[in-house]
């Protein structure tokens, strides 16, 4: 009988040795989906950065090319002597202005 009752006392000793150790493998694997959830998150949200940075980063590029044709033509304007004429076509085109005894006639037909 006494044999029994420290068999029995073995057992749940063993359930009970045995819970603690099932609970830790499941906080454990929980643990590690998570991590790996996170860390997929994370790298989708790295991926999306960094295609949008190269967009961002091709559109500077195309806007460096824009400024350094705009230069050439400057620089190109200033070497020839004719920045004259440049500044009157300016004016003339960006800002509207004319000459005194100037008309100007515009079509509003086409409105």
């Amino acid at each position: 009988m006494a044999q029994k009752k420290k068999a029995k006392r073995r057992r749940s000793a063993k359930k009970a040795v045995s819970r603690p150790k099932f609970i830790f493998r499941i906080l454990l694997r929980t643990a590690a989906v998570a991590a790996l959830l996170g860390c997929t998150v994370l790298i989708i949200s790295i991926q999306s950065n960094i295609a949008e940075k190269n967009t961002e980063l091709q559109e500077l590029k195309a806007q460096i090319m824009e400024y350094e044709a705009k230069n050439e033509d400057l620089s190109r304007i200033l070497e020839s002597g004719d920045s004259d004429r440049y500044m009157e076509k300016l004016a003339r085109e960006d800002y509207g202005y004319a000459y005194p005894d100037e008309f100007r006639f515009y079509d509003t037909s086409r409105n």
